[in-house]
């Protein structure tokens, strides 16, 4: 009987665990390509997506398709606020020339607040005009819970691939109406200029997640 419940306690255990990891829908072969343009085509016809949760009621409208794919230079977990319901991780990508790890000896990265910052040496054989255009602070909203497990999963260096929705947010805490919108340019910088994006899937190397 001893044996039987041990046994028991150890296959709930391993449900456990896995209920906390993403399911992988797919693989393949090699990782997303970092040297293209990130993908965006304006969009007006897909509808709002609606999301209640302790912190109220709130209208996701997809402005545009997108798709990236880059290297993580910065992961930052978040919580605590109404935008934390809906987007728990900032990722900061990058891409082009600035994907080469070989780049990380002249530039450093980090997040706060939910902003991203960088700062390069003297040595840099890029300019800031570069940075701005091919790196990226993106908020992103899972659409579903697997996702959300798979971007706790993303770490530093992973490549990765993200399609989906650049959106806007509005909605109401208690009578208090907030909005958060996306920036619809790679090539802006300071505030406003983050990409919030509603993730339908996440490629991470060669794993898919839906």
């Amino acid at each position: 009987m001893k044996k039987i419940i041990a046994l028991f306690f150890s296959f709930l255990l391993i449900i456990l665990i896995s209920c906390d990891k993403a399911i992988v829908s797919g693989n393949t072969t090699g990782k997303p390509s970092v040297n293209n343009e990130p993908i965006q085509e304006l969009t007006d016809q897909i509808e709002p997506i609606v999301i209640s949760n302790d912190y109220g009621k709130f209208i996701i409208t997809p402005v545009a398709e997108y798709s990236i794919s880059a290297r993580v230079v910065s992961k930052r977990s978040y919580s605590g606020k109404w935008t934390a319901s809906l987007s728990q991780v900032d990722l900061a990508l990058v891409w082009g020339k600035l994907s080469d790890k070989s780049m990380d000896k002249f530039i450093s990265y980090k997040q706060r607040n939910r902003w991203y910052y960088y700062k390069f040496s003297p040595e840099f054989p890029l300019d800031n005009n570069y940075i701005i255009t091919h790196s990226s602070n993106n908020h992103i909203i899972p659409s579903t819970y697997n996702l959300s497990l798979a971007l706790k999963e993303i770490k530093r260096n992973d490549i990765v691939e993200v399609k989906g929705f650049l959106v806007k947010v509005s909605g109401s805490l208690g009578k208090k109406k907030v909005f958060w919108g996306s920036s619809t340019s790679r090539k802006d910088s300071g505030d406003r200029s983050c990409e919030l994006v509603y993730a339908k899937t996440i490629r991470i190397n060669n794993k898919i997640f839906r």
